[in-house]
């Protein structure tokens, strides 16, 4: 019997819609079906088939649930419809573009859901069926657990040997290195895996053979590599020259090109060297527990049943693991399904790409959603202000025998028509908006990339919702009316009642809010700009090198320019180079950032020493057993007289020998300086050169040292980071991002709002003419014509302004402290004035159309009685 079942909610309207004599063999019949069909074919097409035959049940045994209208009378619906819109052009206008907009950033939105939705949908169910991957979990330093999908890299061989089951395995591991091919070298992320990769996963072809994967020399690469390479040529049999850290130079022969595979999967890679490489860079032996560099493992298991049975297998290689690293206590690994629902919310480390967080899921998704209910509501304030002139034209329907339900088709007919044209519309804009919101994220995945049926049956929801939510009112209204009374006129539709007044307030709250986070994200880039980080940020920056004789090189040649303040080396730096592991006090471990720092370090990043003395790198015994923390640290283990104190780094026992002056590392993790420990790195394990100097002289410094480094080394890609970019770079780009976001959405929903209010205030203004006539003939100013229309215009939009200030102060400080953990305070004064410039553009749209019949001639508006 199959594991998989089919779904819940067509099996529940089967067993409703079935009758009772036959419901057991008709579902036995499908149940049958859908497992024959999820091992033959997949499961996926088991489902929809199932999904597929529950409907054709339907159909046969309720016939009159699915029965439809005559087609001359949807001809007669259509017809009429379409007149109707042809003669109010300015609202198939105004609420085509406005709702496909809408439209069109619900679809960017829905790019992100998708993104997780079909991950890894390429790869045929029936292939990875049964494939797992190795779940490591943790023991917390403080509390709890946390997970990661790694393993050592000499489990997945030793238990393929050990354990019965496993079918074939294959790791998964990244390292940059420098690829050249002819005059072109590049810096380059390398993936490695074992040569069944391709047996267990779905990667077509474009050239080449997935057999050459046997061969430990070969390397596959994608076709934006083999373009990148090797443009006209046939790249299959050409050597590409690869050279790591330790100095290792790998010789790769090209045995496939790759084609396109979407981003949202678990594996994305744009050259796939041999894993026994990867074990070369590094020099690891087949006995080797200790390395950190655990890669990402995945077994085919002979059968499901067998997952729970090697779990409980696992132990010995947990004792074997936590023997030779203690730094990181494993408690447990564990099998979870190749396709089983885990993103990076659930997952801390991983060598293979994840689905994304839910946080910026649900912000899109909310952001759409509002705008599109702006869109809504203000549909269907224009679509009551039309029904108002519609209400004989619906008495002389019913006297001819309409039924209500007719009537509301008619009205909800009309409502999808203009839905439909604001698809169409919003379809083009996406193909405009949806490059450009990719682009801002740098999310490397588009419409090309989405699934044709969920995107159908997105739209389909999408016209769906829309119709509904805007239409159903004005055609329930309108339909509810007698005839007779319809006929003689008695039916008076006010400008607004109780509901209109309710949407025009919600979308006003809406435009408030949007327009509070663009102006918050505004000011948050100036304040974070502003942020003391603890050391020097503005006067440093940081040069990549691969080797010591690189370091060497350049720092030699830097030692005369009279520019440079100071220089030096490290292994890892603040802002972004750098890594969270325990150390242990007493027999407590504690997660801290640790930083291996060569020489200069202190004196080039502008931290200063608060007690003690900083490490001698000419010391052996520094190097070996010394150590200097930051402030945060003492306060975090609670030390008071820290020096000469022992404190385990790495498994290695270490005496603190200084203590330095605290720092912000990252504005994203903590809105206080972190605990740190800086342990000595030697030249050999430099991969940053560290040049001080004054800010006016940081570009042409890099101008002069990228001129040294390519005379020195013209095969090897330059690499220059500002600290400043380091820390900036990101955080700029996620405010100015959402910054840009919002005001667009400020900008749409202001004038969706406005357009709406306008339209109530024509139509409260056109059924109130007369008694504007009547007030002007008997004295009255326009001001005070004026004051008195927009009284409740100004109730509407002062009540829309208090929601809105109030929804958009908790709102956006919410969602800020989801983004940053270092962020402004929301202000109130800002809130306020978002609120009244809203409100400002509100009541003067509606003063526009106000002044218009203010200023009318009594004598026209009163001869018509």
């Amino acid at each position: 019997m199959s594991e998989y079942k089919p779904p819940t909610w067509a099996n529940r309207l089967l067993e409703k819609i079935c009758p009772d004599d036959l419901l057991e063999e008709i579902q036995g019949d499908l149940f049958e079906a859908f497992e024959w069909r999820s091992e033959i074919k997949s499961l996926r097409y088991a489902r929809r088939k199932f999904c597929l035959e529950v409907f054709m049940v339907l159909i046969f045994y309720k016939p009159n649930l699915m029965k439809t209208p005559r087609p001359s009378l949807l001809k007669n619906y259509l017809v009429t419809g379409l007149r109707n819109l042809q003669k109010n052009k300015s609202y198939v206008i105004i609420n085509t573009f406005g709702l496909g907009i809408a439209l069109a950033c619900c679809v960017s939105a829905y790019l992100f859901v998708a993104y997780n939705i079909e991950f890894d949908d390429f790869h045929a169910d029936s292939k990875v069926n049964k494939i797992y991957s190795i779940h490591s979990h943790l023991l917390k330093t403080e509390r709890g657990t946390y997970e990661c999908i790694s393993a050592p890299i000499n489990l997945a061989p030793n238990a393929a040997a050990d354990l019965s089951g496993i079918k074939r395995f294959t790791r998964f591991n990244n390292e940059q290195g420098y690829v050249r091919y002819g005059d072109h070298t590049f810096n380059e992320s390398i993936s490695f895996a074992d040569s069944s990769f391709f047996d267990m996963f779905d990667f077509p072809l474009i050239q080449g053979s997935h057999e050459s994967f046997k061969n430990v020399h070969s390397v596959f690469i994608s076709q934006k590599m083999a373009e990148k390479y090797f443009r006209d040529e046939n790249p299959i049999g050409k050597v590409l020259l690869m050279n790591f850290p330790n100095q290792t130079e790998i010789q790769a022969v090209v045995g496939g090109v790759l084609k396109k595979v979407p981003t949202n999967s678990t594996f994305v890679f744009d050259m796939l060297l041999r894993e026994e490489h990867f074990m070369e860079i590094h020099a690891l032996g087949a006995d080797d527990w200790k390395d950190w560099r655990d890669p990402s493992t995945y077994f085919e298991l002979t059968s499901h049943d067998q997952a729970s049975v090697i779990n409980e297998q696992f132990d010995k290689y947990i004792k074997r693991r936590n023997k030779e690293r203690t730094d990181r206590v494993v408690l447990s690994y564990k099998l979870e399904h190749f396709k089983a629902n885990f993103g990076q919310d659930d997952v801390r480390w991983s060598q293979v790409n994840l689905r994304m967080s839910i946080i910026p899921l649900i912000v899109f998704m909310t952001m759409a959603l509002m705008i599109l209910l702006i869109a809504c509501f203000n549909m269907t304030n224009t679509s009551i202000a039309m029904t108002a002139r519609r209400m004989k034209e619906v008495g002389i329907r019913k006297v001819i025998g309409a039924s209500k339900w007719q009537v509301v088709t008619q009205f909800l007919l009309e409502t999808v028509l203009v839905t439909v044209g604001s698809l169409f519309v919003g379809i083009a804009m996406s193909y405009i908006i949806v490059p450009v919101f990719a682009d801002m994220w740098e999310l490397n995945y588009g419409l090309e990339d989405l699934s044709g049926l969920n995107m159908f049956l997105t739209l389909l929801f999408l016209i769906f919702f829309t119709s509904l939510l805007a239409g159903i009112y004005p055609a329930l209204f309108s339909s509810k009316f007698r005839p007779v009374v319809l006929l003689k006129g008695g039916v008076k539709i006010k400008g607004s009642n109780l509901l209109t007044r309710g949407l025009i307030s919600v979308q006003f709250a809406l435009s408030v809010i949007v327009l509070i986070a663009g102006v918050i994200f505004i000011q948050n880039t100036n304040f974070q700009e502003q942020v003391n980080f603890g050391y020097d940020k503005d006067m440093v920056f940081l040069v990549n090198v691969k080797s010591q004789k690189q370091y060497e090189v350049i720092e030699n040649r830097l030692k005369n320019n009279t520019k440079i303040l100071e220089v030096g080396g490290t292994a890892h730096s603040l802002g972004r180079f750098n890594y969270q592991a325990p150390v242990i006090v007493d027999t407590a471990h504690h997660e801290v950032w640790h930083y291996g720092i060569g020489k200069n370090y202190f004196d080039v990043m502008g931290l200063e020493i608060a007690e003690g003395r900083d490490l001698n790198l000419e010391s052996t015994t520094d190097l070996e057993g010394s150590v200097v923390v930051n402030k945060a640290f003492l306060k975090k283990i609670q030390m008071s007289d820290p020096l000469m104190k022992v404190i385990s780094v790495h498994e290695v026992k270490r005496r603190i020998v200084g203590v330095v002056e605290d720092h912000i590392d990252n504005l994203f993790v903590s809105n206080e300086p972190e605990p740190s420990v800086f342990y000595p790195a030697t030249p050999q394990q430099y991969h940053y050169l560290l040049v001080r100097a004054n800010s006016d002289n940081l570009l042409s410094l890099k101008n002069d040292i990228e001129e040294i480094w390519k005379s020195e080394f013209p095969d090897i890609p330059f690499q220059l980071h500002f600290q400043e970019d380091l820390l900036f770079n990101e955080i700029r780009n996620v405010n100015a991002n959402l910054k840009t976001i919002f005001l667009f959405l400020t900008f749409l929903g202001g004038m969706l709002s406005a357009s709406g209010i306008f339209s109530l205030a024509t139509l409260n203004t056109e059924k109130r003419s007369k008694e504007i006539g009547i007030r002007k003939a008997l004295g009255a100013s326009i001001q005070n014509i004026m004051t008195l229309m927009n009284k409740e215009f100004v109730i509407v939009l002062t009540i829309a302004g208090f929601l809105g200030a109030l929804g958009g102060y908790f709102l956006i400080g919410i969602l800020l402290d989801e983004i940053y953990a270092y962020h402004i305070p929301v202000s109130a004064i800002s809130v306020v004035l978002c609120a009244l410039l809203i409100f400002i553009i509100g009541l003067s749209t509606t003063s526009i159309t106000i002044l218009k019949g203010a200023k009318a001639n009594p004598v026209d508006t009163l001869r018509t009685e």
